[in-house]
């Protein structure tokens, strides 16, 4: 079963990279620096640099996303195929963590039983109601089938935009014993201006598990 899941995830990655080869494609580069890798609401690592790469084409997005702190001591993988028609969004990543760091023994990249696989459905509200819903369930690599549920609504406000977001587990799982809340957070983003023509983004984000009842405040910017 979990190799037909498997299969099932690199058939969808294959076909989207068959559709953007056959449109226009663009691609984009960047990375964040983040003062501590938070993820859900639950703390997954210190401060780390997060590079990605993406192509896009039409509705089709393709891309590769990374984590690594600077202790050395955590590092992340990511493969990522996604679909978007009108307000509605589909998405399929391939999550990877080599964990025994840094000689990386006891994963190897070439073995499906040490990725988790995850599908998305979202969906976004229109400009005057800028809110987002989206459903996040692990369908291989986790016999649990840990789910993540997430809401966010953004406020411009000045030259700073603030997201509300709320996220909970609905069932037992990687994220809870239960259904809970663990994700009551508020994010403010800006650019900031570094000479008259350059400006990095950054953000700040206050986060809130109620789950686990832990705090986080986390700073990061985007090149």
């Amino acid at each position: 079963m979990k190799r037909i899941k498997s299969f099932v995830v690199l058939f969808v990655m294959f076909v989207s990279a068959g559709s953007i080869r056959a449109q226009e494609v663009s691609v984009s580069a960047g990375a964040d620096i983040v003062s501590s890798y938070i993820w859900r609401g639950l703390y997954v690592g210190p401060a780390s640099a997060q590079p990605g790469v993406s192509l896009s084409a039409g509705d089709f997005s393709l891309g590769i996303w990374g984590s690594s702190s600077f202790e050395g001591t955590w590092r992340e993988f990511d493969l990522y195929a996604g679909y978007s028609i009108a307000n509605f969004s589909v998405l399929v990543t391939d999550y990877f963590f080599p964990r025994d760091l840094p000689d990386g023994e006891g994963s190897s990249y070439f073995k499906l039983s040490e990725h988790l696989f995850e599908a998305t459905l979202g969906y976004s509200f229109c400009e005057s109601l800028p809110l987002s819903l989206a459903w996040n369930t692990n369908f291989a690599g986790d016999d649990d089938h840990s789910s993540y549920m997430e809401a966010s609504y953004s406020i411009p406000a000045g030259e700073v935009t603030i997201d509300l977001i709320l996220g909970a587990t609905p069932w037992a799982g990687m994220y809870s014993d239960g259904f809970a809340l663990i994700n009551a957070s508020i994010k403010a983003s800006k650019e900031i201006a570094i000479t008259d023509s350059f400006s990095l983004p950054a953000f700040s984000q206050a986060v809130l598990n109620p789950d686990t009842k832990d705090v986080f405040l986390v700073f990061g910017v985007s090149f």
